[in-house]
């Protein structure tokens, strides 16, 4: 249905617009009519037509003025504009109101019709757009939870990629290369046990979640227990003493509000704003701030076990140097290692002995971090009996500098060396399971429980070290040994798709075209006729 408002000061003209339109689209519209621009406005108000069909003159305010009033208050409707006189008069206006129609009376019936019928289709695909809108939103409304939690589940295995969290935000309509992470914890019942704080929290939970996303724009968790975790996006931090204490103010305001309308009472443990690679060490630190909280709400950089660096001190070059070492990425840990040495020579270049030392600890910690967590490698007690000895006695900072480069190349090649050795093993043992089980209805997830890996990092790593899947590499290796058999001679068609794993000879036809560009029968065709020359 449509509604469709016919404002002309002829009343003979409304009827003769009425009878076309009734005529036209028997039952498909609600018409109402108005005589004056002051009734079109009114009319409009109330009536919400879709369609409104309006004269020039009119007694009162004219057509377009009635209109411009109209979309103040209606955007949506739809105008058609009718003028007894030259309609270039009223374009530029009629333009500027974005007019749907501009016709000059007498109008002709069918030209009428024809213009509300584009009228009503456009109509039709504005509510549609509306409704696909509004189901997508009411879909997202729907994720959003699932959306949040698993942003927080990625938090909690301490996964440190920071384009995992950047699509979750991006999902989320968040833009922030920034983050807070907080944890809210209910302590106790104002009335009430702990098994009751337990009930409490779990059927409380959606109204303490309304009560955060109120106070914070913020990604909150699931309950856990008695715990909320919270990921509040941010901006790269300009003064992070002011904005420490605006999240303070905030945390205690949501904490008195928690207690107020929910009756428990809360404390907040807040990290500091890290980028999104550093989300878990904001949460550990989150929850130290939670443990050592003594009244409601508590900063880690309030706490007194909070470290700091001296004032230049390149730290996230110093922790960008640690993960490019565990990633085994020698060239960019070479070239983070080069940029810090420089830091050191230049900021002080009397203290050679503070940067020896320095330059030793960086080493030490790059091989005991890749002994521990590269794995793979082999710890032998005297490997670093020459490394004091050879750090004292290099006399120069460029000497010292080559040292340092070289062994920290070496703990990222080793992790590298031994992460590809262990690629290579599973990926070996892998394409052997397959090669022998090939014939069989096989699949990701137990060749991947053959080698004893996750399907997910299975299939990744067949793929960085064969160049293909692991679906094209079982198909190529059945249509191969299919043109083997084929070649052979012995068996049909049908017997050599059960052969190589196939029930479904039509099936397995279309699959060796997909490969070689002719079905089997056409290949073993070309293999006679070439025998036959």
């Amino acid at each position: 249905m449509y509604k469709i408002l016919i404002a002309d000061d002829e009343g003979i003209e409304l009827d003769a617009l009425t009878f076309i339109l009734e005529k036209s689209f028997p039952g498909q519209c609600a018409i109402e009519t108005a005589k004056t621009g002051y009734d079109a406005v009114e009319l409009a108000e109330r009536f919400r037509p879709d369609i409104a069909v309006m004269d020039i003159r009119m007694p009162g305010i004219n057509g377009m003025e009635a209109i411009q009033a109209i979309q103040a208050t209606s955007p949506g409707i739809l105008f058609i504009v009718l003028t007894a006189y030259d309609k270039f008069e009223y374009a530029k206006e009629a333009i500027r109101l974005s007019v749907f129609e501009f016709l000059t009376k007498p109008v002709n019936r069918l030209v009428f019709a024809d213009v509300l019928r584009r009228a009503m289709g456009k109509v039709d695909s504005e509510r549609k757009a509306r409704n696909t809108a509004l189901k997508t939103r009411e879909r997202m409304e729907n994720m959003l939870p699932v959306l949040e939690n698993s942003f927080v589940y990625l938090l909690l295995m301490q996964s440190d990629d920071p384009a995992a969290y950047a699509r979750l935000f991006d999902l989320l309509g968040i833009d922030s290369k920034y983050a807070t992470v907080m944890v809210l914890e209910l302590t106790r019942m104002v009335d009430g046990d702990m098994l009751d704080l337990n009930i409490k929290t779990s059927e409380g939970y959606s109204a303490i979640r309304g009560l955060i996303k109120e106070s914070f724009p913020c990604v909150v968790g699931p309950a856990m227990a008695t715990r909320i975790i919270v990921i509040r996006p941010a901006e790269e931090p300009e003064n992070e003493y002011y904005e420490r204490l605006l999240l303070i103010e905030q945390g205690r305001a949501l904490a008195h509000r928690v207690e107020d309308r929910c009756g428990v009472e809360c404390k907040l443990g807040i990290g500091p704003s890290v980028p999104l690679n550093r989300l878990c060490e904001s949460y550990t630190q989150a929850v130290k701030a939670l443990k050592h909280c003594k009244g409601i709400v508590s900063h880690f950089n309030d706490l007194p076990i909070a470290s700091d660096y001296e004032t230049g001190y390149p730290a996230e070059r110093e922790k960008h140097l640690e993960e490019m070492v565990l990633r085994g990425d020698a060239q960019t840990a070479i070239a983070d290692a080069e940029v810090f040495f420089q830091w050191m020579v230049e900021r002080y270049p009397e203290h050679d002995m503070a940067i020896r030392l320095k330059v030793l600890e960086f080493v030490m910690r790059a091989e005991y971090n890749a002994f521990h967590e590269g794995g793979g490698l082999k710890y032998h007690f005297l490997d670093r009996d020459d490394y004091l000895p050879t750090v004292l006695a290099t006399e120069t900072f460029e000497e010292l500098k080559v040292w340092f480069l070289r062994k920290i190349a070496e703990s990222a090649r080793n992790v590298s060396t031994k992460a590809d050795e262990k690629a290579n093993r599973v990926v070996a043992k892998a394409r052997l399971f397959i090669d022998r089980n090939f014939n069989r209805d096989l699949t990701l997830e137990e060749v991947s429980r053959e080698v004893h890996v996750s399907p997910y990092y299975f299939s990744k790593l067949f793929k960085e070290q064969t160049g293909d899947n692991f679906i094209n590499y079982l198909t190529q290796k059945r249509v191969d040994t299919a043109k083997q058999l084929l070649a052979d001679g012995r068996l049909n068609i049908k017997a050599i798709c059960n052969e190589i794993g196939y029930n479904d000879p039509n099936y397995f036809s279309r699959l060796f075209k997909r490969f070689e560009g002719v079905t089997p029968t056409e290949y073993r065709e070309q293999l006679l006729q070439t025998a036959g020359h």
